[in-house]
């Protein structure tokens, strides 16, 4: 159940690395696509028989790059935010990235993805980017409220309405006692998304976790009518030892690399499985002040 209260955090100081871009967090997108609608059927089983969909390429173009969550905060409401790290040498351009807090992200491309109430898949606007070595914010709540509490204006607001909504039910907001949180990359026109960063929050229920997409087929809108599958995810992710409180954050120490399986065989960008990071590891295990916008030094080269 997600909880609305409420409260300041104080006042943080933003790190002059955050190198984020210029834009009105509250201001609606005109070009904004429109929401995708919501199926009310159970997911289609896939049939692994002698019929069984075929696996098609749907690899992303080279302007996709890797991308981490490097923090959340889950609570109070109005301080609620997911921070974005670029550790490459360019900027990216984060027209085709999305962000969510429901396993069903995956089914985006067929049009049948649908979320629990408060939950959210939202998309960036077209022309936004991020700097090399360095972050933007999401406020899921206004920009006023994240103002407020932080001292310093979100790069995004998804209730200020500069994310795009794909998929709504109810105003948003991230559970207090943990969820999963999916960083995914859609080039609008394959079967399938690719995963990008995955982290499961807090102790987050069942309901709020991951959703299983192993050998899932989707029939996205790309030329060909023959669905494509996802390759197996191992889900070993592992969520956190406690809950995240109000008035601090969870972040993340370390790169994924050495930290998760990267042989190729995954759902991600370059092949890499998502849902194998040890967070242990890569995540902080004692929740401190939230610092958004600040590069957490360990992430830099």
């Amino acid at each position: 159940m997600k909880l609305l209260a409420l409260a300041s955090i104080g006042l943080l100081t933003a790190c002059a690395t955050a190198g984020m871009p210029a834009q009105p967090s509250d201001a609606p997108d005109p070009s904004a696509d429109a929401p995708m609608q919501r199926d009310s059927g159970s997911e289609p089983p896939v049939d692994a028989a002698a019929d069984g969909p075929i696996i098609e390429p749907d690899a992303p173009p080279p302007a996709a790059a890797a991308l981490l969550l490097s923090e959340v905060v889950v609570q109070p409401a109005g301080a609620e935010l997911i921070e974005i790290f670029n550790p490459g040498n360019s900027p990216v351009d984060l027209s085709h990235y999305y962000l969510a807090d429901h396993g069903n992200y995956f089914r985006v491309p067929s049009n049948t993805a649908t979320v629990d109430s408060s939950d959210f898949i939202v998309k960036f606007p077209p022309n936004a980017t991020i700097p090399a070595h360095g972050v933007i914010t999401v406020s899921i709540d206004t920009a006023a409220l994240f103002n407020t509490a932080y001292g310093l204006q979100p790069t995004y607001s998804i209730k200020g309405g500069t994310m795009i909504s794909i998929v709504a039910n109810g105003a948003a907001s991230l559970t207090n006692q943990g969820e999963l949180v999916a960083l995914f990359y859609w080039d609008g026109t394959s079967d399938l998304v690719r995963d990008v960063d995955l982290m499961l929050v807090g102790k987050p229920t069942a309901a709020n976790g991951l959703v299983d997409k192993s050998g899932y087929g989707l029939d996205g809108p790309d030329a060909g009518n023959t669905p494509s599958t996802y390759a197996p995810d191992a889900r070993t992710l592992l969520a956190q030892a406690a809950e995240v409180t109000a008035g601090v954050s969870t972040k993340r120490v370390s790169l994924e690399t050495g930290n998760e399986v990267q042989n190729g065989s995954g759902n991600g960008l370059t092949g890499d499985d998502e849902t194998t990071e040890n967070t242990v590891m890569s995540w902080d295990t004692s929740y401190t002040a939230p610092t958004p916008g600040v590069v957490p030094a360990a992430l830099l080269p």
